[in-house]
């Protein structure tokens, strides 16, 4: 048997294929599972949770759920730390431990970026706790003897932390990203995402949007919380228009850690039910902003454009993620969007003192300061609001200004200030109608002003490429909302492509199954249906019924990049039977519509030529397997950092065909550049790493036999 028997080689898989997008067979946004004793604990809806090591705590203590609703209490220090480190959970923790636990713990969880706080409850005065070594954890609040000076300082830190921590959901939209679609960012899908939900389902919305799902929903979440049940219904007695809901905002109330955690985790029935207060807030600030306006200009014309008389300047300290930090910092230039409602100040030296005080540098937490610039010329608008604050009617005394949820930014620098010990990200408020170089995402947002039969599932659309679990939540909202059989049609179909994506294949063949018995007059749509049904068949190894629903799913369509997808599906199929020359003729198929589409360097030409060279090589056609494969490296190093792991794979197919011509030196070469880039990546399947040894070591043995 040849030398290169059992090489590995690497060949891009089937895709689905839309109007606008591609999607991997094997793409999988299957969530890890979490630990049983979670999974019988309710839903948390706000962003933080208490967990307790000892034997004193107990999680119906009205005194603690009084400052964080959700309250975990463990006995044993392996199964709290196992909790601790639940990625899963996307909430923020603050920890009360006993003394007795501290040496077993601290080390090994105070590093973890979901741990915010730690709290040492001593209730034995006569056992010593070193002084030095809890100033090594920054984290430590201190040590309490008594419950009310710890409770005084859990519930301080929880209000700081509501303003300070890393809970406003930021999205940078890059320009490379959103035309390199391969490289795995979805964060521009997020970016147009939020703007979508907000102007269609929150300001332009028909339908009449109230708060009474919500109350209902949050009496219930809150019904063992006689503290936050209290509040609720002061809140039904009180709130009666968007200036009360505003101040009711500014408090460390149920409402606005609920809505906080909902943009957190994209919990579409909760951002359902709030939608009413995105909209009213939005109603209050504008009214503010207007009035400020017309006072700033004496007196002008009432206008929606009137422009600042001079440049402002307010600042923001918080806690960041670092990949969000290092996302930032890497996209100089491009827009970013704050998904939360964003409070900030005038006073700079405030922030600084408070962001020292209140957050610890980690491996995985940047302290940052935000300097916000809103330039003279800046149009204020209707779609985006910022507003001044009544100082004695804020809780949180550093903060004057308000931005509204989804205000965008130009990224203008990040700079490292080494007096304040924090990172500064200056932004510029940016204004579309100043500025033309975002024109076609600004063109995309504003030509879906309202939810419309053609545009109502565009967000969901936009979800499922993000979080199929929470997609799946608004497809079936908008089923029960809409009776028209194109929406059902492209709701079924999305359900479908959610069930694909979490690998349940019988339920995603159901779905899309459901959605051509409403049959579909237009031919796109029949086509993209059919091609989602192969899809499964090819997953399930149906190769024969997949060919079917391909070939049916070419007939339908004459739009190029649709019909490449297709033929780039019906290649691999026919790479599977082992019929090489059919597999090349819808390669080469697909290469020339891309071609006649694309830019000359485009990702979805390189990954063409990389399957192209491929199925030369298995004709045993060499020559023309190393040009293509060589085209295919070459488009990636321009377009993709030389440590990407398509770079790698690249260099292992070259490396293959180069050991079937018996080239061995050419061959390790090539496996050995892979193999240094692939040790670099840290998600990569171990098989892939242990293949590329495999290969080196068969190169490596027939060296040896030519040398002796």
């Amino acid at each position: 048997m040849g030398c290169g028997s059992s090489l590995s080689i690497h060949k891009n898989k089937i895709v689905d294929s839309t109007a606008t997008s591609n999607t991997s067979i094997f793409k999988s946004s299957k969530l890890s599972s979490i630990n049983k004793s979670a999974e019988k604990r309710e839903e948390n809806f706000e962003p933080f949770t208490l967990a307790c090591l000892g034997k004193n705590f107990d999680e119906n203590d009205p005194d603690l759920r009084s400052v964080i609703n959700y309250i975990c209490c463990f006995n044993d220090s392996d199964q709290c730390e196992e909790f601790l480190k639940d990625t899963n959970r996307k909430t923020g923790i603050f920890l009360i431990v006993s003394y007795q636990y501290l040496t077993n713990l601290i080390s090994h969880i105070h590093e973890l970026p979901q741990i915010l706080a730690i709290y040492i409850h001593q209730d034995d005065k006569t056992k010593h706790i070193d002084k030095h070594w809890t100033k090594r954890y920054s984290k430590i609040k201190g040590v309490y003897f008594d419950r009310e000076s710890l409770l005084e300082q859990l519930s301080w830190d929880v209000k700081i932390s509501l303003n300070i921590h890393d809970l406003v959901p930021i999205s940078v939209y890059s320009r490379i990203d959103a035309i390199q679609t391969s490289n795995n960012s979805t964060d521009h899908l997020r970016f147009l995402f939020y703007q979508l939900f907000i102007q269609q389902y929150c300001l332009n919305s028909s339908k009449t949007l109230t708060n009474h799902d919500f109350l209902k929903f949050a009496q219930k979440y809150y019904h063992a919380n006689r503290k936050e049940s209290k509040l609720i219904k002061q809140f039904i007695n009180e709130c009666h228009s968007p200036k009360d809901l505003f101040f009711w905002f500014l408090q460390n109330s149920f409402l606005r850690r609920m809505f906080t955690q909902s943009l957190l985790t994209l919990d579409i029935q909760l951002l359902f039910f709030l939608r009413y207060f995105i909209h009213d807030m939005h109603s209050y600030m504008v009214e503010q902003a207007t009035n400020s306006n017309q006072r700033s200009n004496y007196g002008a014309a009432r206008s929606n454009s009137t422009r600042l008389t001079s440049e402002k300047v307010f600042y923001r300290g918080q806690a960041l993620a670092k990949d969000t930090f290092l996302k930032i910092k890497s996209n100089i230039g491009e827009m970013l969007s704050m998904n939360n409602f964003v409070l900030a100040s005038k006073n700079r030296q405030d922030c600084l003192a408070n962001l020292r005080q209140n957050v610890s540098t980690t491996n995985l937490v940047v302290r940052v300061l935000f300097e916000i610039k809103i330039p003279w010329e800046y149009s204020q608008q209707k779609q985006r609001p910022f507003i001044d604050l009544d100082q004695s009617s804020s809780d949180d005394d550093i903060y004057s200004t308000v931005f509204f949820i989804g205000s965008i930014f130009r990224i203008n620098t990040v700079e490292f200030d080494i007096n304040n010990d924090c990172w500064t990200i200056q932004l510029t408020l940016y204004d579309e109608k100043n500025n033309q170089d975002f024109s076609q995402v600004f063109t995309f947002l504003n030509n879906f002003k309202s939810v419309s039969t053609q545009n109502a599932t565009t967000p969901a659309n936009l979800l499922r490429q993000i979080s199929p679990n929470s997609a799946e939540q608004f497809y079936k909202y908008l089923l029960k909302e809409n009776d028209e059989s194109l929406s059902k049609i492209e709701c079924y179909r999305g359900l479908g492509l959610c069930s694909y994506a979490n690998n349940d294949y019988g339920q995603a063949l159901s779905y899309f199954e459901k959605a051509l018995q409403y049959k579909p007059t237009d031919k796109l749509t029949k086509s993209t249906l059919h091609n989602s049904i192969g899809l499964v068949y090819a997953r399930q190894n149906q190769n024969e019924q997949a060919l079917n629903h391909f070939n049916k799913a070419l007939e339908y369509t004459s739009l190029p990049l649709h019909s490449a997808c297709i033929h780039h599906n019906l290649a691999l199929i026919y790479s599977q039977q082992e019929q090489y020359e059919e597999e090349l003729e819808h390669y080469e198929q697909a290469l020339k519509l891309r071609t006649q589409q694309l830019p000359s360097q485009h990702l979805q030409l390189a990954s063409l030529h990389n399957n192209i060279g491929i199925a030369y090589s298995d004709m045993h056609d060499y020559d023309n397997s190393l040009s293509n494969l060589k085209t295919a490296l070459e488009i990636r190093l321009k377009l993709l950092s030389d440590s990407h792991i398509d770079v790698a794979r690249s260099y292992a197919n070259i490396g293959t065909v180069y050991s079937k011509t018996q080239e061995f030196r050419m061959a390790l070469d090539y496996f050995t550049k892979a193999h240094l880039l692939l040790e670099k990546q840290t998600q990569l399947p171990e098989q892939d790493i242990e293949q590329l040894k495999k290969n080196i070591k068969i190169v490596n043995d027939k060296l040896r036999r030519k040398t002796y």
